[in-house]
């Protein structure tokens, strides 16, 4: 009777196990799985808005220059063949700008990667909406939430063209691959400030995101998320193919004083796009 009793507790023990490893496989997966259904959307649509840009030498782009340095989430404004939210009469070009929010006000968007798709009327179209502009005038200068994480495009929250794109992306980083050189860099050596950008000179654009699930995510105070995103550095130029993320891994399994769980839930995605010369 003994010895039947020890073999099924030991029995009991080994099935506890199994399930237990079992239950912490499934989790996993499933926080990879969550990962993965936010960076995809994410870099596809922003392949679309990329395949599409203007490349022009009379209007303007918000980019990283060695002017516009950028610490942190970086932003990004450029205007675009799609379609976005429009006014009255829609011309084929939108301001696209993307950016992680930082308005601790908004309990949606804070943290949250967003994406302004704002349709432009056609020039004279009307009185009131403003068309696309030409250099001198710039597109922070007319629409300055371009330019700010927490600034938006309208004060009536009923018209503003912000849309969360990435609830789970709380760290976005770009960088160039140097069409001159075929250099990895932060931004190309002409780009000494916004009047000098070409978008020609760079051959690709390099975008790194960092994702945490939701279950990871509620482990995490508003403080502890803003610690993270400054523990993940921002890009040097001179790194070589895939060191950005190489160095975010780092940072992450050196953190100690926050939850390990959410700190392991965390998962990082970086994509090349190609800006055509056509």
């Amino acid at each position: 009777m003994l010895v039947a009793i020890s073999m099924l507790a030991l029995l009991v023990l080994l099935v506890t196990q199994l399930l237990n490893n079992a239950a912490s496989v499934m989790t996993l997966g499933n926080k990879r799985m969550d990962a993965g259904a936010q960076a995809r959307p994410f870099f596809e649509r922003m392949a679309l808005d990329l395949a599409q840009i203007v490349k022009r030498n009379d209007v303007s782009y918000y980019v990283k220059t060695a002017g516009t340095p950028m610490t942190g989430n970086d932003l990004v404004g450029f205007y675009s063949a799609v379609e976005g939210y429009y006014p009255t009469t829609p011309s084929p070009i939108s301001i696209v700008a993307y950016r992680v929010n930082s308005d601790s006000s908004s309990l949606v968007a804070y943290n949250c990667l967003e994406r302004m798709g704002k349709g432009l009327d056609w020039n004279g179209a009307s009185a009131t909406n403003i068309p696309v502009v030409f250099l001198p005038l710039t597109i922070h200068g007319t629409w300055p939430s371009v330019a700010s994480s927490s600034a938006y495009d309208d004060t009536d929250p009923t018209k503003r063209t912000y849309e969360t794109i990435g609830s789970q992306v709380f760290r976005f980083e770009y960088y160039y691959l140097e069409k001159t050189t075929g250099s990895l860099v932060a931004y190309p050596t002409a780009w000494t400030s916004l009047s000098a950008v070409a978008i020609k000179d760079a051959a690709a654009i390099v975008v790194a995101i960092a994702v945490v699930d939701p279950k990871s995510k509620v482990l995490l105070s508003h403080s502890q998320m803003a610690t993270l995103v400054e523990s993940l550095p921002d890009y040097a130029s001179g790194w070589g193919p895939g060191e950005l993320l190489a160095r975010w891994q780092s940072a992450l399994d050196s953190i100690t004083n926050m939850p390990r769980p959410a700190i392991s839930g965390i998962r990082l995605y970086e994509r090349s796009f190609y800006i055509s010369d056509q």
